[in-house]
């Protein structure tokens, strides 16, 4: 786990300050509801050069972020497994 990473849990008030920051960068651009978020961070794992973009930038950090925005939004009512861009 990198040092930016240490101690700061999917779940926690940390985290989920850092997911909603995320998600008001993508605000940025266009409204990103909860669900449409977990539909963005999905690529992050499952997409070979997103994933190699974050491991790159940390190992592991790909997991690690798109855990943090499944549990960011399962915190404010969104199932990540049924997300769905809105």
């Amino acid at each position: 786990m990198t040092d930016a990473r240490a101690g700061v849990r999917p779940g926690s008030a940390a985290a989920n300050e850092l997911a909603e920051r995320h998600r008001a960068s993508v605000g940025a651009y266009f409204d990103c509801a909860h669900s449409m978020q977990v539909c963005l961070g999905r690529p992050f794992v499952t997409d070979p050069g997103y994933r190699a973009f974050y491991d790159g930038v940390a190992p592991g950090l790909a997991v690690w972020l798109r855990d943090v925005v499944d549990a960011n939004a399962r915190a404010h009512g969104v199932d990540p497994e049924a997300a769905v861009w809105e």
